[in-house]
């Protein structure tokens, strides 16, 4: 580990951004200021309510290279805006285009790269089939694994295809909060001060989003 918990918490918080830079970018997407302003409050919201869960991590780090760190976040960032936002551009481009297609051609050409990489430049690939070969029983594990990866990979596309790339990182950004919340809940586990701002504050951002949504459908309708 290179960064500190909470800057990795503060960074992943903020996925939602460069996916809409990058749409304003590459596919000539518009957003206006109050949406803006409702991704910020998301944003900050979960900034707000992680960063107390994970305090206490950033003790067992003892020299971080927040340099490197934060160049790795930032690529990362990029990557991912850059691959929603062209995402989105093909779905837009090419309408007969459909989820299952895109899942089907970047898995192959992603299994494609790897399988080069895994068995023409290092063992890694020799390593993975002699150990399956070793252990039967967990190629029963793997492709249960794999399995699964595909049915979640599905919804992904189907979200990316039908609501855009924005609405599928607003979900998966915050799948962890509500997990989190959620446990709380049912666990009886109690929220301080600082995680509850950080519910109203994203709360308060989630439902601005739903409603300008529901606006420019209505819009679109009537139009």
């Amino acid at each position: 580990m290179v960064i500190l918990n909470p800057n990795q918490v503060l960074v992943k918080s903020c996925k939602m951004v460069p996916v809409m830079i990058m749409g304003t970018i590459f596919g000539k997407k518009r957003y206006t200021f109050a949406e803006y302003f409702c991704v910020g409050l998301i944003c900050f919201g979960l900034v707000v309510f992680s960063l107390k869960k994970s305090s206490a991590a950033s003790k067992k780090l003892a020299d971080p290279n927040l340099l490197l760190g934060y160049s790795f976040c930032f690529v990362n960032l990029a990557f991912d805006g850059f691959t929603n936002a062209y995402q989105d551009k093909i779905n837009s481009q090419y309408k007969a285009t459909t989820s299952l297609d895109m899942m089907c051609w970047m898995n192959f050409f992603t299994g494609l790269l790897l399988s080069g990489y895994m068995f023409g430049f290092t063992t890694i690939g020799q390593e993975l089939s002699s150990f399956l070969l070793t252990h039967p029983k967990a190629s029963y594990d793997v492709l249960v694994f794999c399995i699964c990866g595909a049915v979640g990979q599905l919804f992904i596309f189907i979200t990316i295809n039908k609501f855009g790339a924005l609405t599928l990182t607003l979900v998966t950004t915050t799948r962890k909060f509500f997990s989190i919340l959620i446990s709380s809940v049912f666990l009886g586990s109690t929220l301080v001060g600082q995680q509850w701002l950080g519910v109203v504050l994203l709360f308060t951002g989630l439902f601005w989003n739903i409603q300008m949504k529901g606006a420019k459908a209505n819009k679109t309708k009537a139009q």
